[in-house]
């Protein structure tokens, strides 16, 4: 039983590793997009929100799992406030590196949701394992403890 909870929480962290990675390959191009559209718009000041987001996601103390994926939230309503804004601009799309950059944000976006969703399943079967354990009077020798799921 220690074994499969051991093995478990390894697939729970290599998984959360990836996230991780995941998150700041996507991070680390909105600039690039930003750039991109501060060329085809008047006003460029209105990036300055998503830009401080960015700064934030860099230079941010992630302690958990957790801190990260509420800031990827606030970084995809950003995100996503760009899309609409650069569905107003037609030559924008006629821009090659523009939609290079946006459809990589969207292929890891998609990736970072498909990998959340199955450590999703993972908690949940590492938290069977756990209440299992902690049936029999060995397993509070060993101190695992529950994973939140998201």
């Amino acid at each position: 039983m220690i074994y499969l909870i051991k093995n478990a929480y390894k697939n729970i962290n290599a998984k959360e590793t990836y996230i991780i990675e995941v998150f700041f390959w996507k991070v680390n191009k909105i600039p690039a997009l930003v750039e991109i559209m501060k060329q085809y718009t008047n006003h460029p000041d209105i990036f300055e929100d998503i830009l401080y987001l960015h700064k934030l996601g860099i230079i941010y103390n992630i302690k958990t799992i957790y801190d990260l994926l509420e800031l990827n939230k606030k970084i995809n309503r950003e995100f996503q406030f760009l899309m609409k804004l650069s569905a107003k601009i037609p030559e924008l799309h006629r821009d090659g590196n523009f939609l290079y950059i946006r459809n990589y944000v969207i292929f890891y976006e998609n990736s970072l949701e498909k990998t959340i969703d199955t450590l999703n399943n993972d908690f949940a079967s590492y938290n069977r394992l756990i209440k299992i354990k902690n049936l029999s009077i060995l397993g509070f020798l060993f101190p695992f403890q529950e994973k939140m799921v998201f």
